[in-house]
């Protein structure tokens, strides 16, 4: 078989896949499913292009660390949140905007996500085939995908072990990673997209892989992810949250503001 044949699996089970997800939201009332049913997919990807592609071993079998695992983790642990009988604040907000033709226009919602998952799982695809021989590149890919792994991993248990506690309703997780970003899970969701174009630095078509950090970055300060996440943080912890967005950097790691931190004097 030929990886255009794998395009076009990967391309129906996408739109199935969501086709799906949209009915079980409909029956639930619950929009969560979208993202579980996109981390899954993309999983589900990769293991296609694994059986297709025609690259050498280690770039055929790398794509079972990045995107197979990274994203099987992301899955877990939306599914272990999930809550059919709650939807996610952001989701309900969305509803309520999407008063009139709803459900048309989160079929039309969850398609979009049917297509992003499919070109985030496209650079699985041009790594597939690649048949240069390992390299300096591919070790710091490895490298990359690892650290970052550590990074979101921790983040998520840290946000995890906060939520469970009993005092934390209403309240800022600022503990561990999340003192010196807002949103250090979704950094290293970005920088484990540097991966993959060190990884196919040598693979025809690898000049397409620098697009995607450029993209997730736009995606996460711009569109899906930290606008809708941040609204909602100030719906359900109001002042609390507006002070932490003064403190805390916005995406990237780093200090708080020594300014805004300092006791008052007086």
């Amino acid at each position: 078989m030929e990886l255009d044949a794998a395009i076009l699996i990967v391309i129906t089970l996408c739109i199935i896949g969501q086709t799906v997800a949209w009915l079980w939201q409909m029956h639930t009332k619950n929009t969560d499913i979208v993202d579980i049913t996109w981390a899954l997919l993309i999983v589900v990807s990769g293991l296609v292009y694994v059986w297709m592609a025609t690259g050498n071993n280690f770039h055929r079998y790398i794509v079972l660390l990045i995107p197979v695992a990274w994203y099987a983790r992301l899955a877990w642990h939306l599914i272990d949140r999930y809550q059919v009988g709650h939807e996610d604040g952001r989701y309900q907000q969305l509803r309520t905007h999407w008063s009139e033709y709803t459900q048309v226009k989160l079929f039309i919602f969850f398609m979009f996500q049917a297509v992003l998952a499919f070109a985030f799982s496209y650079p699985v695809y041009i790594i597939g085939s690649a048949n240069h021989s390992l390299d300096v590149f591919d070790g710091l890919g490895i490298t990359v995908v690892v650290i970052s792994f550590i990074g979101v991993t921790l983040s998520d248990y840290q946000l995890r072990q906060f939520k469970r506690r009993k005092d934390s309703h209403g309240k800022v997780c600022n503990i561990g990673l999340w003192r010196y970003s807002r949103h250090p899970n979704y950094f290293f969701e970005w920088t484990h997209w540097f991966a993959y174009p060190l990884i196919g630095w040598h693979a025809e078509q690898g000049w397409l892989l620098y697009i995607y950090p450029v993209l997730m970055l736009l995606f996460l300060l711009k569109l899906t992810g930290i606008p809708f996440n941040e609204q909602q943080n100030i719906r359900s912890k109001g002042d609390a949250y507006r002070e932490y967005q003064k403190q805390t950097n916005k995406f990237f790691l780093g200090p708080k503001n020594p300014v805004l931190t300092k006791p008052s004097s007086g």
